[in-house]
């Protein structure tokens, strides 16, 4: 947009004229709001002041009976333009006296006498006209004066036109008197100061006669103009100290080029002498050719577009070693658009660099293990449904048999059946999704029980040692996980610092627990952690340690170090899933030769424990069990296996059948046995739809691997279990005997 140009005199007189126009616009609004009633209050003051002369009079004739005399003075008043008519009444309104001005004639064409009524119509149809009455002394004659208005209107109007112009007058000689006085005040003076400003240097005899001409505050602007200008020269002197106490290397150049100069810093910073870099090429000190060519071009290409403010990271090789630069420059201008000075603050970022780059590697090792977990539950899943069938048909061979020989078969199988769902349960551990649910666990006696149960199994020279911390013996910790799972947790922890000190020449593990409330930090990097409350177990050993480089597999699933046949390269990777899935974290300190410290941090917890419960095989008694599963071979040995414990089942092999069944037979079905994970309508939804019919039937609910479960409240209803695939026979009796009960009624 093109900058108008204006100066001091015309901004003062179009502001001098605004305001003067404005005054007078509202002038003339207030004149023109307030002329009537001004008028009609000069015609009420007029006519009281008449009408109280003439009623003393016309009293005074009237007790004489001096009627000529009242005409004679009425007439007389008539001539002036103010009083169009008078006139007399007696107490009945009769004219006693009349007298009718020339103007009156002219407005109403009236001339003979005036009465009462007349005159009250005439100052009602006509503006200008002002009827006024006056009773006399005795309260039985009145007073009619008839007022003409456009006299005093005339007067007025001529008053304020006198008015108006006087005060233009005024106005106009203010505006030429305030131009001579703003001239000789500000304007020469404003001038004088703007050329001694543009002026490079001033004499002293030139300032002082400055000084003197200009006004106090102008010439105080002078001074302090002269001040900054000599201070600035002192400042640039002292821009260096001030560049030195930074902890990067400063830099600045006047063609964008090469370096005019440079801070002490490089020294430290870049390894390089400042006075070395002086009048070099701009980067010349990275030694890379391609460096310094694509940071020139993107300077160049900054300054063509007038850009304020540029920044730069680049990574430099030194002696093998790399190193990382972060660069900020600032990019000033003259008023014409040319280069001024280019600035640059270059800080060494290697160290941030690093961080990064951990970061990034944990970011990627956590995405890793979050995609081998939904592999290996997906792998799970389909495990624990051909497990869970497998259980039942063994049920139904070892129930229909009594050969010794062929029922230590079957025990043997189950017994591989069972090994076989434990190391899948440590496959959903891994994977954060076990549904097993945690309890409160006693973590002092817990240890102390753990202790005592490995102490045997220990080698003759190892020695193991447990210590609490004073926190823990004065509050005992409790933590809320699967006491089965945390013991095998523990028990892989000790099985591996086993097998790492079998060398050493005297093995020792230790574990130490203490309680603190966490900082920042350690949420930050452990960011599965759920509570600032930690109980920290460390586990430590002297053996031979974890090389640096297999550090971050170690949690990895299937990874192991050991020969072929003495580890699967699950018990780590469990280990990390359950404390995750509990809310806890685990870490490792380790170096080859001295031996490994693994870290356990649990959130802390204050409830109770509950005895367990023990497993028998419960019969039924002829109730109907609706069970539903979409895998043909589970849900046959399922049907089989019920009737065999006394009951009678209805099957069905998906959502949508089992709801048209549970409509047909609702009155005789007591139970539902469905599992959760199935095609089409789910088991969480199919059993919405049920209840929808019939509320508070109690509904077993059977999984492999529900990724969705524990998000579904239906599970966890008073009128619901759940079983984790593959189950005990006893413990399906038992739960189904348990889900039969009455439900005890609310008081």
């Amino acid at each position: 947009m093109p900058h108008v140009h204006h100066t001091l005199k015309q901004d003062l007189t179009r502001t001098i004229l605004l305001w003067g126009s404005s005054f007078f616009a509202l002038l003339a609004i207030l004149f023109l709001i307030s002329f009537q009633t001004l008028e009609g209050h000069i015609l009420e003051l007029m006519a009281d002041r008449r009408l109280s002369y003439q009623a003393v009079e016309f009293d005074k004739h009237l007790k004489d009976r001096d009627i000529q005399t009242i005409i004679e003075e009425s007439e007389v008043l008539v001539q002036d333009n103010m009083f169009a008519a008078i006139l007399l009444t007696d107490g009945k309104g009769r004219t006693l006296s009349s007298s009718i001005g020339s103007n009156l004639e002219s407005l109403s064409g009236i001339k003979g006498p005036l009465s009462a009524i007349a005159a009250r119509e005439i100052s009602l149809s006509e503006s200008s006209l002002h009827l006024f009455i006056r009773p006399l002394t005795n309260q039985k004659n009145n007073i009619f004066l008839v007022m003409d208005g456009r006299p005093i209107e005339s007067a007025m109007i001529k008053a304020t036109v006198l008015m108006t112009l006087l005060l233009a007058i005024l106005l106009l000689l203010s505006i030429k008197a305030l131009h001579y006085s703003l001239r000789r005040q500000l304007v020469e003076p404003v001038e004088h100061l703007r050329k001694a400003i543009e002026n490079s240097s001033i004499d002293e005899s030139t300032l002082h006669r400055l000084e003197e001409a200009l006004p106090d505050e102008a010439s105080e602007i002078l001074k302090v103009f002269e001040e900054l200008k000599y201070s600035s020269d002192e400042m640039k002197t002292h821009i260096m100290g001030m560049m030195e106490t930074l902890p990067a290397c400063f830099w600045w150049s006047h063609d964008g080029k090469s370096y005019t100069g440079v801070s002490g810093k490089a020294s430290s910073v870049l390894n390089r002498s400042p006075d070395d870099m002086q009048g070099a090429i701009l980067w010349d000190w990275t030694a890379s050719p391609p460096q310094i060519s694509s940071n020139h071009l993107q300077l160049q290409q900054a300054i063509k577009r007038q850009d304020d403010k540029l920044d730069y990271a680049y990574q430099i090789q030194t002696d093998d070693t790399p190193f990382w630069y972060g660069e900020s420059i600032a990019i000033c201008y003259h008023k014409d658009g040319t280069l001024d000075t280019v600035y640059g603050i270059i800080n060494d970022i290697s160290a941030r660099k690093l961080r990064q780059h951990e970061q990034a590697e944990r970011l990627e090792m956590t995405n890793r293990m979050e995609a081998t977990a939904t592999l290996v539950a997906g792998i799970a899943h389909e495990f624990n449904n051909a497990l869970a069938g497998m259980n039942g048909n063994l049920f139904l061979i070892k129930q229909g048999t009594d050969n010794e020989k062929k029922l230590n078969h079957i025990n043997r199988i189950e017994q591989l059946i069972q090994r076989s769902a434990t190391m899948i349960d440590h496959m959903l551990i891994f994977a954060c999704k076990s549904t097993r649910r945690p309890g409160p666990v006693k973590l002092i006696e817990f240890l102390n029980s753990f202790q005592t149960s490995i102490l045997p199994e220990l080698q003759d020279r190892t020695q193991c040692d447990l210590s609490f911390a004073q926190a823990c013996l004065s509050c005992p910790p409790v933590v809320l996980a699967d006491q089965k799972r945390l013991h095998e947790v523990l028990l892989q922890l000790f099985r591996n610092a086993e097998f790492a000190t079998k060398d050493a020449p005297l093995p020792r593990i230790s574990i130490s627990v203490d309680c603190f409330h966490a900082e920042e930090t350690l949420l930050r990097s452990h960011p599965h952690l759920t509570s600032r409350e930690i109980v920290h177990i460390q586990i430590r050993d002297n053996g031979c340690g974890i090389p640096e480089t297999i550090q971050e597999r170690i949690f990895e699933p299937f990874f192991t170090t050991r020969e072929v046949g003495n580890g699967t390269g699950l018990g780590l990777s469990m280990v990390y899933g359950y404390l995750n899935q509990i809310g806890g974290a685990i870490d490792v300190d380790s170096s080859v030769g001295t031996g490994s410290t693994f870290h356990i941090y649990l959130p802390r917890s204050v409830i109770e424990l509950k005895p367990e419960k023990k497993e028998h095989l419960l019969q039924g008694h002829g109730e109907t069990i609706l069970a539903v599963d979409d895998d043909q071979m589970f849900l046959d040995a399922s049907h089989e296996v019920l009737e065999r414990m006394g009951y009678k089942v209805i099957v069905a092999n998906n959502g949508r059948q089992a709801t048209e069944l549970y409509e047909q037979h609702k009155a005789d079905i007591q139970l539902i046995l469905m599992d959760i994970l199935m095609p089409g309508l789910t088991g969480i939804q199919t059993s919405r739809f049920i209840r929808r019919i019939t509320p508070d039937i109690p509904i077993i609910f059977l999984t492999a691997y529900d990724r969705t479960q524990p998000m579904e409240a239906e599970v966890y209803q008073k009128n619901a279990q759940l079983l984790n695939k593959p189950f005990s026979i006893p413990a399906l009796s038992q739960a189904i005997h348990q889900a039969m009960q009455p439900m005890p009624e609310n008081r």
